[in-house]
Formats: C-alpha cells, sequence, structure tokens
C-alpha cells in the first residue's frame, strides 16, 4: 500500500484564510510543510502504479483538484471515494457537477448539453462513493440526484459494517464527532498484509470504537489532532492523541514497525510543522503534512 496525504489541516485551512495571527503569518513565509490544506488521503493497493486506477481516496474538500494536481493524482481514473461525515472541509459534491456526461455526442466548444454543468466528453469508469445518510443528502443537494449522469453510484454506510471496495477490505467504526447529529465514521483499510486506521474526525474513542480497534493490528494509524496545544470537545488535542497513541501500543494493537501519525492540524493550536512535528516525536508520533507518502 502507497499511503499519500494530500491534505492535512482542520477546516480553517493552515494558514487560516482570514487571519494573521503567528501561526498564520508564519506558514505563509515558511516551508511548504507549513502550508495545509483541507484533509484527505490517497491509498493506492500498488506503490508503482502511475494512475488512480484501484485506489481509494478518503474524502473530498473543495481543493482537491488543486490537491490532485499537486499531489499526482489522476482523478478520471478514480473509482473509489470513501466518505468519513458530511462536513463541507470533507465533502464537497459540488464538483461532482462537472463530472456529468453529455446527452449526445458533445465536442468542445459546442452548445452546452445539459443542465448539470461542464459536461465532461469522455467516458468515466463508474465512482463508487460510500457514506452516510447526511453524505448522501448534502450530494443529492448539490449534485442532483443522476447518478447515473455522473457515472457514480451512492452506497449507503454506518458504523460497524464490513465490505469491499475495490481491492481494499473496508471497515466503519463510529467517529466520536457530531454524535446524535450524524454518524460520522472512521475507516479501517486491509489490503493484503497491511492495515491502516484513517481516524478523522473525532474526538477520544468512543467505547464501542476502542473494543472494535482490538480485533485489529495496524501497520499505520493516523488521527487527527485538531486542537494541538489548546482544548476543546468534538476533536482532539496534543494530549488526549498521546493517550490513544499509547493506548494502541499498551493494548499490543500496533505491527514491530508500526507507526503513528497527527493530521487536521488547526493553525489556532498546532504550531506550523517543524515545531509540531518535534513536540509529538517526544511520543513516537509523526506529524503528517501536504505530500508525505508512506509505504507499506
Amino acid at each position: 500500500m502507497l499511503i499519500r496525504f494530500l491534505g492535512t489541516s482542520a477546516g480553517e485551512l493552515y494558514p487560516g484564510i482570514w487571519c494573521r495571527c503567528r501561526n498564520c503569518n508564519a506558514a505563509r513565509t515558511g516551508p511548504p510543510e507549513d502550508r495545509r490544506q483541507s484533509a484527505a488521503l490517497f491509498v493506492m493497493p500498488n506503490g508503482s502504479r502511475p494512475d488512480s486506477l484501484g485506489a481509494v481516496l478518503i474524502d473530498f474538500p473543495s481543493e482537491i483538484a488543486v490537491q490532485a494536481e499537486r499531489h499526482h493524482v489522476d482523478l478520471p481514473s478514480l473509482e473509489h471515494l470513501l466518505v468519513s461525515h458530511s462536513h463541507g472541509d470533507h465533502w464537497f459534491p459540488y464538483l461532482l457537477r462537472w463530472r456529468h456526461g453529455a446527452h449526445g455526442d458533445g465536442e468542445p466548444g459546442g452548445v452546452a448539453t445539459t443542465m448539470v454543468g461542464g459536461p465532461r466528453l469522455t467516458s468515466l469508469p463508474t465512482l463508487h462513493i460510500w457514506g452516510n445518510s447526511a453524505v448522501e443528502a448534502v450530494m443529492h443537494r448539490d449534485a442532483g440526484t443522476d447518478c447515473a449522469g455522473y457515472a457514480a453510484e451512492f452506497h449507503a454506510v454506518c458504523p460497524m459494517m464490513e465490505f469491499t471496495t475495490g481491492e481494499f477490505i473496508v471497515t466503519t467504526l463510529p467517529a466520536n464527532h457530531d454524535v446524535g447529529r450524524e454518524d460520522a465514521v472512521h475507516y479501517v483499510l486491509r489490503h493484503g498484509a497491511a492495515t491502516v486506521l484513517y481516524g478523522l474526525d473525532g474526538d477520544t474513542f468512543l467505547a464501542e470504537t476502542r473494543e472494535a480497534l482490538t480485533a485489529f493490528r495496524f501497520d499505520l494509524v493516523i488521527m487527527e489532532s485538531t486542537y494541538g496545544h489548546g482544548d476543546g470537545r468534538n476533536h482532539r488535542n496534543f494530549a488526549r492523541l498521546i493517550e490513544e497513541a499509547d493506548w494502541f501500543r499498551s493494548a499490543g494493537l500496533m505491527t514491530e514497525t508500526g507507526r503513528i501519525v497527527a493530521t487536521h492540524f488547526s493553525p489556532h493550536h498546532c504550531p506550523p510543522h517543524r515545531e509540531t512535528a518535534e513536540f509529538l516525536r517526544q511520543d513516537n508520533i509523526e506529524a503528517a503534512f501536504d505530500g508525505m507518502e508512506i509505504l507499506l
């Protein structure tokens, strides 16, 4: 498996688009690792494959087109999309409008043949979109209900289910995020001998999630750390992130070479990348940055 971080920011982006605080200004003038876009993850079953065939994308923010270009993701080849929850920094389905096919033969520069968008003029593989009921509702609100026209198929998920998409076996776990408003999920991906947890968004694991996690041994655990040195609920801070990392290790849930990586950083609670990385390294946690790759 090849893991590529397309974005590692919390919802306000890093630097914050409306802010000139110390961290935001430092990110604007600092090294590339300091500048973060909305969190998204690209997972390829074969690290040597040059396109997106067989790959899984987790979450679909508004910057996804720029992220794909910057980090070498061929979106037209994408077949598998997992959406964690309906919040706009993780799910921006308006962009699906430009995926809609022409009715009849379309040519560049010709008359628009749909009321929806572009349209695209080439055939695409079916995009399998997995998400909860709130994810589906936002998709229909922003892009309509004509999934076939988008060469897409929606699959409903709920916590504690297992399914196969492409070459990946996927397990959904309940996230401690907006509990009672929607069923946000974390995803466990398995391919071959490799097992990965993508745990965004969410605070300290729910009891049922913690119990379900004990069924796996992880090569890679990716968790969020939105609140950094600060505090707040519905997301983790560094202190609770470190507690979770200690639990994974003490419970024997990591392989011998297993890695724990933090992402989803807010500029108003998490310092620039070098400072964050040095702080977390003390507890054997890595800080992700946009474009970071991990080969399992």
